[in-house]
């Protein structure tokens, strides 16, 4: 038979448990108000470096902010006026306008200058024919196209290369679609 009587004339209270518990709970506290210092201390490196790039910018806005020089304003101006012109260069599709020219240009015609002028629209072919017949079908061929209007023999002349070769030289304009 187990007896239990408690001769103690207050409650006993077993402490190591308590104290274990408390002990517990002081080591949980130390670990995370260890990691919040952490967090607190990488927060305000953070802070300083942001303020430190705040700083560089407002600096940077303030030189800025200043104006821009006449001269400044010109070489600016100067290389966007480059830009557009090599972008406007650009802006011509050549495989469309060689691929139209394909189309027309009969045989015996070989051309030596295609010169597009895309501002107003027109298009100047230098080249040399066989015979006049091969430059006639050329001009025929082109004013038959939709795409190529206006078309005019600007110059023609006799070529004389060595004692047998003869053939015709031709300047030809005409306005394009160049889209």
């Amino acid at each position: 038979m187990d007896l239990k009587i408690n001769l103690s004339t207050r409650y006993f209270v077993d402490t190591r448990t308590l104290n274990a518990a408390l002990a517990a709970a002081v080591v949980l506290l130390v670990v995370l108000t260890f990691f919040s210092v952490k967090g607190l201390a990488s927060n305000a490196g953070h802070a300083k470096q942001l303020e430190g790039e705040l700083a560089k910018l407002q600096a940077r806005f303030a030189e800025s902010a200043k104006g821009v020089t006449e001269q400044q304003y010109k070489e600016v101006t100067g290389k966007i006026a480059v830009a557009n012109g090599i972008l406007e260069k650009r802006g011509l599709n050549w495989l469309l306008l060689l691929d139209r020219l394909e189309s027309v240009v009969p045989d015996g015609v070989a051309l030596s200058s295609i010169e597009p002028k895309l501002k107003e629209g027109t298009l100047t072919l230098s080249g040399s024919a066989k015979e006049f017949r091969n430059l006639r079908a050329l001009v025929e061929n082109l004013e038959a196209e939709p795409r190529f209007s206006e078309v005019f023999l600007q110059d023609q002349s006799e070529i004389k290369q060595g004692e047998n070769q003869r053939g015709v030289g031709f300047t030809v304009t005409c306005k394009v679609d160049f889209s």
